[in-house]
Parts: C-alpha cells; sequence; structure tokens
C-alpha cells in the first residue's frame, strides 16, 4: 500500500459475506420447510399456512435484505493509511470514520477465520494505549473492540508490518505532525541547559 492511497477490502469478501449467511440460513429453511411439511401431510393446513407465513416468510425477506445489504456495505469500506494516521471508513446508513494517528498505536493485532482462511482474506485490528472499546470486536464475542479494524484484505500480515514499520519511526504520544529528529533536537537542547545549570 502507498501512503496516501485509498484501498478497499478485497472482492472475495462478498463472496465470504453471503457464504455466512448461506450457513446460517440453510438449517433455519431446511427446519422451516419440514416442519411445514409435516402439518400438510398430517393435515393439519391452518398451522401449516399460519407457520409459512410466521417463520418462513420473515426469513425470505431477512436473506433478501441481507443479500442487498452486503454489495452496499463492501462499496463503503475504505482505507487510507495518511502520513500521520490510518483511516478507516465504512457504513451504508450510519457513516462511521476512524482516524487513528501512529503516534498513538500501542498493539497491531491479525485476525483470520476458517472460512476467511479458505478465501484468502484476513484482518488488521488497530489497537491504542487506554482505549476501552466495547465487547465484541471482529476477534469474536467477548474480545475487545479494537479502534480501527481493516477488515478482509488479503495481505493482511504484510499490511500489519507496513503499519509497525511506519508506527516504530514515531515517537510514543508525540503530536502527529512532530518529527522524531525535532524532539531528539529539543531534548538535546534541554540538556545543554541543564548541563549549563550545573556548571560551578
Amino acid at each position: 500500500m502507498k501512503i496516501g492511497q485509498e484501498f478497499h477490502p478485497n472482492m472475495k469478501m462478498k463472496t465470504l459475506f453471503l457464504t455466512y449467511l448461506v450457513l446460517i440460513t440453510i438449517p433455519l429453511y431446511v427446519l422451516g420447510l419440514a416442519l411445514t411439511s409435516y402439518l400438510f401431510l398430517i393435515k393439519e393446513y391452518l398451522v401449516a399456512t399460519v407457520l409459512a407465513f410466521v417463520y418462513i416468510l420473515p426469513l425470505v425477506v431477512v436473506t433478501l435484505f441481507i443479500g442487498y445489504w452486503i454489495p452496499k456495505y463492501y462499496s463503503s469500506i475504505k482505507y487510507i493509511l495518511s502520513e500521520n494516521e490510518v483511516r478507516v471508513e465504512r457504513g451504508v446508513w450510519w457513516k462511521m470514520r476512524h482516524a487513528v494517528p501512529y503516534s498513538r498505536i500501542m498493539s497491531i493485532d491479525t485476525i483470520q477465520g476458517p472460512i476467511s482462511r479458505h478465501f484468502d482474506l484476513g484482518t488488521v485490528d488497530i489497537y491504542t494505549a487506554g482505549y476501552t472499546g466495547q465487547a465484541g470486536g471482529s476477534g469474536g464475542p467477548g474480545v475487545r473492540r479494537s479502534e480501527a479494524a481493516i477488515i478482509h484484505v488479503p495481505d493482511f500480515l504484510a499490511l500489519r508490518e507496513e503499519i509497525l514499520g511506519v508506527v516504530r519511526g514515531k515517537p510514543l504520544f508525540a503530536s502527529p505532525g512532530e518529527a522524531s529528529d525535532s524532539i531528539g533536537q529539543k531534548m538535546l537542547e534541554e540538556l545543554r541547559e541543564i548541563k549549563k545549570l550545573l556548571k560551578p
């Protein structure tokens, strides 16, 4: 990734999300259709019809809605590694924008589930000092949410190393525009002043 260049999740993210959708909904459809068929066989037509309207119809609506939402969500995601910070934007209806200065980054984790591994995709979670996001992040329930997550990218390990390389070159908790050379220069000047004061 080039500094300042916008990039997006891999196109396979849409297939990954559709796979999740199929894996969740197929057992629900099988259960609903089996119950409805059984009720028709035992001539409980009214109960079977109610079950179809109460269970199967809402399931179809939810499946179609999620199928519509997946490409919209994919198109909403943008990442930028700028000179001073990592920027993440996403959201179909509620837009979220996160900007994490390199100088605040304390740790970077990578996550790859079994299905994501099949599609050769992974997530880079970025944490800062003292950030206490609620549990249930991209690592799953009970995992502290990262301040910024770069989700479903193919070269996620290389991306992690690239961000770590930039982080290592930044002084911790410096202002975004403050270079490490200028901080070193200031410290040197202060030490010289202290040395002058200590001279008899």
